[in-house]
């Protein structure tokens, strides 16, 4: 549909909540992620006849595709990524009363590994439209007792990774990158997960690509590659004969199996496509959107690529004359698939951070710090008036159209009801 065309529908129908037709006219494009590529991996595996990772081939292949491809020394694979930020806060050496610098927009699988090594995590604010860790507020975080920044590349959009970098090595501390929404993102040139000691990624049944729980840790460090291997494996040494397996500190046991290395590959060689599809499309959500007056379109940096595993954008209240919960009730109505405040509220203000709750009947050196008085005013205000939009590499140009018609149709008809 035209610029012009789109325009002249906006300005002349009223949306399906007021009666109007609705402007998602057809079912969202979909399509089966699973088929005949996982199937004959899988049944290679089985031939094996085993399904142990340390004896198989498909973890190991896994391992060595991610390293090529991500351009990185060594690979890990695990069982999620939760698992593969506890095993690098392991390898690093992150200890109680130590202290983690992450965002408070996140999945609690970014913050579990701090807490079970009996760490601090400490919440960072947030840039405005890009959602990702604010630098100067990263730095103002960082204290003698900071072993570690993790930074979350959140929807699949880079965070400013050389001015983390800068910080981190200025203050000799650890940068970790969570890639686990960012599978393929690019910043200069090369993808995320490169700039970092360790960088973790998901294969999340969610996520871009899938093996219905699974995740990986890569690094350049030799040593801390091997302290990750044994991390995943209860500190065991898979070289040495069982009488010689003898840990040198806490692990646990998050080996990734060979029927999930085996789904892994053969969604590994999908990713280009469904970024690919998943770039085009958010792409032309951008330039539908760019001007609508009351919305605020997210901001993506320079030189940044992102895979887009989801498309967040704001409402401005005063001038859409709607809250973000009274806009998405007018989206939904159009068919399209929304919802408002992401995660609801920060990870500060979860129970078990403000109850101090992660353990029952034991301290935690977590509890020294009062997160009810914790704030991040730019996250909080992105919470409140965020509006998410799903993306799907099924997606057609036809779905684009229609989700930019409701949503331009709405904020027209938003600004211009009684205030």
């Amino acid at each position: 549909m035209s610029d012009e065309a789109r325009s002249n529908r906006t300005a002349t129908e009223v949306p399906a909540l007021a009666g109007g037709e609705k402007a998602k006219q057809t079912p969202y494009g979909s399509w089966e992620r699973y088929g005949e590529e996982e199937i004959a991996e899988l049944r290679e595996a089985i031939e094996q006849q085993t399904l142990f990772y340390a004896r198989g081939r498909k973890v190991k292949q896994l391992e060595e595709e991610i390293a090529a491809r991500v351009g990185a020394a060594y690979a890990i694979a695990c069982s999620s990524c939760t698992a593969a930020i506890h095993a690098a806060m392991i390898a690093l050496g992150v200890s109680p009363g130590d202290e983690v610098i992450v965002p408070p927009i996140t999945d609690m699988g970014t913050v579990a590994g701090i807490l079970f090594q009996g760490a601090v995590p400490v919440f960072a604010d947030l840039t405005p439209n890009g959602y990702t860790l604010d630098p100067d507020s990263v730095e103002a975080c960082v204290t003698g007792k900071t072993r570690a920044v993790i930074a979350v590349h959140l929807g699949g959009a880079a965070c400013d990774l050389p001015r983390l970098k800068a910080i981190c090595e200025r203050h000799g501390i650890f940068l970790v990158e969570d890639c686990a929404q960012a599978w393929d993102c690019r910043f200069q040139g090369k993808p995320v997960g490169t700039t970092g000691q360790v960088s973790c990624y998901s294969y999340n049944e969610f996520k871009h690509i899938s093996c219905g729980d699974g995740g990986l840790v890569v690094t350049d460090d030799g040593d801390l590659a091997r302290r990750l291997r044994l991390a995943t494996d209860k500190g065991y040494d898979r070289g040495v004969s069982n009488a010689a397996r003898h840990p040198l500190f806490l692990c646990n046991n998050y080996r990734m199996t060979e029927l999930q290395g085996a789904v892994a590959l053969a969604q590994l060689r999908k990713l280009d496509w469904i970024v690919e599809r998943r770039r085009a499309w958010c792409e032309t959500i951008n330039k539908g959107l760019a001007g609508v007056e009351g919305l605020a379109l997210p901001e993506i940096l320079p030189d940044c690529d992102p895979s887009w595993w989801f498309y967040l954008m704001r409402v401005v209240p005063n001038a859409l004359n709607a809250s973000a919960d009274r806009f998405v009730e007018v989206l939904q109505a159009e068919g399209i698939n929304c919802g408002a405040h992401y995660i609801g509220q920060p990870v500060y203000r979860w129970p078990i951070f403000a109850e101090h709750s992660a353990f029952s009947a034991t301290w935690h050196p977590y509890e020294t710090r009062d997160y009810s008085e914790e704030r991040c005013p730019v996250a909080e205000e992105i919470l409140e008036t965020c509006v998410l939009l799903s993306v799907n590499e099924a997606y057609t140009e036809r779905d684009a159209d229609e989700v930019v018609l409701g949503i331009r149709r709405a904020a027209a008809w938003l600004r211009a009801q009684p205030a």
